[in-house]
Parts: C-alpha cells; structure tokens; sequence
C-alpha cells in the first residue's frame, strides 16, 4: 500500500469521524504516517558478482550464501586502504573460525596487478584476494572512493557499509562481527556439517 493510499484512508476515517477528540486524531494522524516511513523501508541484497581470486580460483559471492562476508575494495596505491586491512588482520584471525569469509578486492589495474602478491605476502594477509582490474564490481557496488567495507549476512543482504578508513574505525566493523557471529564453541543452533 503506497503512502498516498494509506492517507487516502485517514481522510475518509476524518470524515466518518470528524467529532473525535483532537488528541485520538493526531494519534492515528502519527501511527499511519509511522508505519508508512517503516513499512516501505527495504534491505539493501548485495550484488552478485564473480571474480578470479589470487591463486587462480573463481569466487562467487552467492556461493558463499550461508556465511558472513566482509567485501573491502582496495588497491596497492592506497594509504588508508592498506592501514584498514592491516587493522583487520587479527579481527579477522579471530572470526575467520566462526564461519567468516573475509574478500578483499583489489581495485589496482593491469600496471600494478603484478605487484599484489609480493605486496600481500609482505603484509601477511590471509584474506581471500580477488581481482577487479576493470573495477567492474567497484561500479556495480557504487564506490567512488576506496576504502569501501561492506559486510554480508548469510541471506546476501549488506548489513554494514563503512566508507574510508581512519586508526580506530575497525572497531566498529568488529562490534558489528562480535553481534553477528557467536562465540567459538557456542551453540548457534546450527549444526555443523
């Protein structure tokens, strides 16, 4: 039902009743327009895309239905980027048994491609690396700058967005990690296969 049907419907309810005390009025005047603001908000799915990883693998985001995934857009280039991915590191080592799948996706075109993997060794990232030399998903996704971090639920919905990168700022990505993913050894209701 669209905002201008729903409002529709108050005004014919203000007819009927157009003696109702003016406090019943503006009640229902703010429950409607409420639930209009809320009941039309839509979760954002994530956008599909499949792209060769470092080690010569293809990866595709909807096979990793069933897992949390943080997407971060990178590149050598990138101060920030790199700051970001360093301070994930051990975030990461202490999600990544919890079910976590961690694609950092390198945004780097064909002059610097060759780089990456002496430059990951170097860091010690244990991410899966992935290429997007024609910054194809970057476009798909809507980035204009990068860093750029977004984490997935297990039904492909994007459940955080974080733009740049400043010392600091992965404690918000981990806060949100620590709410989504249980403790190791917990019970989760889910059985491990």
């Amino acid at each position: 039902m669209t905002f201008c049907e729903k409002w529709s419907i108050v005004l014919t309810y203000m007819k009927k009743k157009a003696r109702l005390p003016m406090r019943k009025f503006l009640f229902f005047i703010f429950l409607v327009v409420g639930v209009a603001l809320f009941a039309d908000e839509e979760v954002e799915k994530a956008s599909s895309f499949t792209l060769k990883s470092m080690d010569n693998k293809t990866v595709c985001l909807d096979s990793l239905r069933g897992h949390y995934v943080i997407v971060d857009f990178w590149a050598i280039y990138c101060k920030s980027c790199v700051e970001g991915l360093d301070a994930m590191k051990d975030i990461y080592k202490t999600y990544k048994d919890r079910g976590l799948v961690y694609l950092a996706i390198n945004e780097d075109g064909p002059r610097n491609i060759s780089k990456v993997p002496g430059f990951v060794k170097g860091h010690q990232w244990e991410y899966t690396i992935l290429y997007d030399p024609k910054q194809e998903v970057q476009q798909l996704y809507g980035i204009q700058a990068i860093p750029e971090t977004f984490i997935i639920d297990i039904e492909g919905n994007i459940i955080l967005r974080h733009r740049g990168y400043k010392k600091g700022e992965e404690k918000e990505i981990e806060k949100k990690l620590s709410e989504i993913l249980p403790e190791a050894g917990g019970d989760d209701g889910k059985e491990e296969n």
